[in-house]
């Protein structure tokens, strides 16, 4: 079908290939250079505000109305979306695709707005243009992305009642979350974030500012201003008016989404809606890594059987899957489960006995030094976790002042963690801010230390030589503890995925009993 340019009052302009600044439309293009049923065009829709747009469109055969799938797409470009032909498949299923470069990168025209109100405006934009130049049925519109095209997705869905479902992979809900932990900058993945935007297009000065906030701990209380506006939890009322399905995926080693804040967010749905967490870093288990890696975790075929379910109305039985479906990091079996809130239910508190190294007054620990605990490298720890492989050291390594050491009894049974792990402690600095690491790890018997879960925690205005608390608030984690294993608490003084606060060397104090675990264990 040939795609028209016209200005349409209120609605995108579209610049046809014959048009300056229209791009080569491919025709019947197919990978292996045949033909085929679908028709694939690029074009260029120029937003209200003057924005191009570059955008291309996968036509199925046929005369229509057919559904519509818009893409929003991802900061960089995904292996995932590359070595995988998705468009064209759904396509080939009876659904016209636009998939589209979100403002600002690669081959799109203005500024990148992460996923805030310019975006949210763009999707309807792109919605209202598809329905004027497509056989798309007004009546069945979707949404479909991953990353950072998943949460613009989200946040569009919110506010616009033309969209009846939603697929996002490896969303973030929270974006102030996702570069800010227990008050401490996620510098580290925050530079990488920027970097890669700035190879793929251009920041706007409010974005670039953002990211230069998070980078140097300067002004967290506006970044969180800006965040808020960018993060599909601000919007989930939004959702539930219209009681709009939503399909989510996450990672339970995610460096950009910390695991529990898009289960926090399932929760706060009213519609169909479901999330499923599976082992890996960012984006890895809907890869094509992950069909050989993870082969039960047909992620991208699930996304496609939801959207299958609401908008071309198939009884499949995707929308009768628990709203959670969880994937242990060292198990096989999916689990299921009503809430994020019922996979977290009843936490409890661990006996622990600090290392024989604690002083009289408390086990000390000095800012600022790395020891042998390790987030695992950075950004592919996760693609290793896919595998079965996580971050491990040896606790025997581990002692005072390079770290602070507790660790439970032998476990006489198996245990499963499912869910946030929260640590609480008190100590004295000899300096007014600082920063410290805590780890959580599955210790074997002889002593070889698996990563559970990990989070950093700043602190700033304290008086030196008083005690004062801290609480630390961990990822989630889906993890197997096999009997004879122990649990251990490893505090250290820096990690290379956080900027800490504070002078190096100066001396934390932990008190060894007011030191405390809280997880949610049962029985295996």
């Amino acid at each position: 079908m040939a795609l028209l340019a016209s200005v349409l009052a209120g609605q995108g302009t579209v610049v046809s290939a014959a048009e300056p600044g229209g791009e080569q439309a491919v025709g019947n293009a197919s990978l292996d250079g045949g033909a085929t049923s679908v028709s694939v065009s690029g074009t260029t829709v120029i937003m209200r505000d003057g924005t191009r747009i570059a955008a291309t469109v996968y036509m199925p055969a046929g005369t229509g109305p057919h559904p519509l799938i818009v893409m929003p797409g991802a900061w960089w470009t995904m292996p995932q979306d590359v070595l995988l032909d998705e468009k064209r498949e759904l396509a080939e299923a009876g659904y016209v695709v636009v998939f589209y470069d979100p403002r600002g990168l690669r081959s799109s025209g203005g500024q990148i707005d992460m996923a805030g109100p310019s975006d949210v405006a763009d999707v309807s934009e792109m919605i209202t243009w598809a329905l004027g130049h497509t056989p798309a049925d007004k009546r069945r519109v979707g949404l479909y992305s991953s990353s950072y095209g998943a949460a613009v997705a989200l946040n569009a869905a919110a506010h616009d009642p033309r969209v009846a479902a939603v697929a996002a992979l490896c969303p973030w809900t929270d974006l102030f979350d996702a570069f800010v932990r227990n008050g401490t900058d996620a510098g580290t993945i925050a530079t990488y974030q920027a970097v890669l935007g700035s190879l793929n297009g251009r920041m706007s000065p409010q974005t670039r500012q953002a990211f230069a906030r998070l980078t140097s701990n300067r002004d967290t209380a506006g970044v969180r201003t800006w965040a808020r506006q960018r993060s599909p939890r601000t919007f989930a009322a939004g959702l539930n008016a219209r009681h709009t399905p939503v399909f989510m995926a996450g990672e339970w080693s995610d460096p950009l989404v910390p695991a529990g804040q898009t289960g926090r967010f399932l929760d706060q749905l009213t519609g169909p809606k479901q999330l499923w967490m599976n082992p890996g870093g960012h984006g890895d288990s809907s890869s094509r890594e992950a069909a050989l890696l993870q082969p039960k975790a047909s992620i991208r075929e699930h996304a496609r059987l939801w959207l299958d379910r609401f908008l071309l109305g198939r009884f499949n039985g995707a929308d009768r899957r628990a709203p959670l479906m969880v994937r242990p990091r060292n198990g096989e079996r999916v689990e299921t489960y009503p809430s994020w809130s019922a996979l977290e239910r009843s936490p409890s508190q661990v006996p622990l006995l600090a290392e024989q190294n604690s002083g009289q007054d408390g086990v000390r620990l000095l800012t600022g030094l790395d020891s042998p605990a390790d987030s695992g490298a950075f950004p592919v720890a996760g693609l290793a976790d896919s595998a079965g492989v996580a971050p491990t050291t040896l606790l025997p390594l581990l002692v005072s002042p390079i770290a602070a050491v507790w660790r439970s009894e032998p476990l006489e049974r198996p245990r499963k963690l499912r869910g946030s792990p929260l640590v609480r402690t008190r100590l004295t600095s000899t300096a007014p801010e600082g920063t410290f690491v805590a780890y959580l790890y599955d210790v074997d018997p002889l002593g070889v230390a698996r990563l559970i879960s990990h989070a950093p925690y700043s602190f700033s205005h304290a008086t030196p030589g008083t005690r004062f608390a801290a609480e630390v608030a961990m990822p989630a984690a889906a993890w197997n503890v096999p009997s004879g294993h122990r649990l251990a608490l490893v505090f250290d003084g820096s990690d290379h995925r956080y900027t800490g606060v504070g002078p190096i060397a100066s001396t934390l104090t932990f008190s060894a009993a007011e030191t405390r675990l809280s997880i949610p264990l049962r029985p295996a």
